[in-house]
C-alpha cells in the first residue's frame, strides 16, 4: 500500500536549548516556560505535523512515523543546560510533544537512541513506545519489544533501513554530504557481503546535521535535530550557525519514493545582519 513515511528525531526534550512545550509541570511544584527561541521550535513542531496532515490528505495514504531516538535529553555529561534534572519531568514533556503528532499517524516506529540521553540500553525509548501502545497508539512492535535498534521494512516496494547513529560523519562545511555518501557506501558493501539486496533509502539521526548522499542506488539521509547548539557544540562550531530543525517525509508507492522534506530556517544571529 502506498504510504507516507515521516522521519524525525533528536528532540532532546529537557534541554533548555531544545524542543519544549509552552508550559511544563515540575515535580516539586510550579511550572517551566521556555524562552522565545524554544517557543519558536514548538511552533515549528506544530507546523510540521499540520503540514504533514495536509500532505496526507493530498496524497490520500496512511502515515507511518519513525521517531529516531534521543527524544529526551536526560541527565548527562554534567550539563547545566537542563530545565529539569528529574527525568520524569522530561518524560512528561516528551509525551506532550508526541501528542501533537498522534492525530496524523496510522503507525509509529520508535528507535532507540544513545544511552547517555535515553538511559541504560536506551530504555527510555522502549518505555515511551510501550506506554503509548498501552494508550492505543499503533506502535510497530519488534517481537517482544516495542522499539528498535535498527528498523527495516519494505514499504510498497521501497526498502528502508533506519537507525539512530551513522557510522561516519563529516563536519567540514564544504563536505557535509560526503559523510552521508560514505555511509551509503558502507551499507552497500555490508549488504553485498551477506548476499542481501541493500535498502533503497537509509536514514540516520544523532549527528545533528542534515546531510544527503548516494552510492549506486542507495540514498542516505541524516536528519537534523530539534535543538540549538549546546555548550559542547558551540565549542566546535566555525560560525554561529543554527541547523534548521525539521524532518523528512517519503511518499512510497509502487517501488518508487518521493521526498517531501520540511525544514524551518531561523533568523541569522550575526550582529551585522540585525
Amino acid at each position: 500500500m502506498a504510504t507516507l513515511t515521516v522521519h524525525v528525531g533528536d528532540l532532546h526534550v529537557g534541554s533548555t536549548l531544545a524542543l519544549c512545550p509552552p508550559i511544563v509541570r515540575l515535580d516539586d511544584g510550579g511550572t517551566y516556560q521556555p524562552p522565545k527561541e524554544m517557543l519558536w521550535f514548538w511552533e515549528c513542531w506544530c507546523a510540521f505535523w499540520a503540514d504533514t496532515a495536509r500532505l496526507k490528505e493530498k496524497l490520500g495514504c496512511p502515515v507511518l512515523a519513525v521517531f529516531g531516538g534521543d527524544l529526551r535529553d536526560g541527565d548527562h555529561h554534567g550539563t547545566t543546560q537542563l530545565w529539569a534534572k528529574n527525568e520524569h519531568d522530561q518524560d512528561r514533556a516528551v509525551y506532550q510533544a508526541l501528542a501533537v503528532a498522534r492525530p496524523v499517524l496510522d503507525g509509529a516506529v520508535f528507535l532507540r537512541g544513545t544511552p547517555a540521553h535515553d538511559g541504560p540500553a536506551s530504555n527510555g525509548d522502549e518505555r515511551y513506545a510501550e506506554t503509548l501502545a498501552e494508550r492505543g497508539w499503533p506502535v510497530v512492535r519488534n517481537g517482544q519489544q516495542f522499539s528498535w535498534w535498527i528498523w527495516t521494512d519494505e514499504i510498497d516496494g521501497v526498502r528502508i533501513q533506519e537507525k539512530h547513529a551513522p557510522g561516519t560523519v563529516s563536519r567540514i562545511p564544504s563536505k557535509v554530504d560526503s559523510g552521508a555518501a560514505r555511509e551509503a557506501e558502507y551499507l552497500w558493501i555490508e549488504y553485498a557481503k551477506i548476499g542481501t539486496p541493500p535498502p533503497h533509502v537509509a536514514i540516520f539521526h544523532h549527528v545533528h546535521i542534515r546531510a544527503r548522499g548516494f552510492f549506486e542506488s542507495l540514498y542516505c539521509h541524516f536528519c537534523p535535530a530539534w535543538q540549538l547548539p549546546t555548550a559542547w557544540v558551540n565549542g566546535k562550531l566555525h560560525t554561529p550557525k543554527v541547523e534548521p530543525p525539521g524532518g523528512l517525509r517519503l511518499f512510497c508507492k509502487d517501488g518508487t519514493w518521493t521526498p517531501y522534506e520540511l525544514r524551518f530556517r531561523p533568523r541569522n544571529r550575526v550582529a551585522w545582519t540585525k
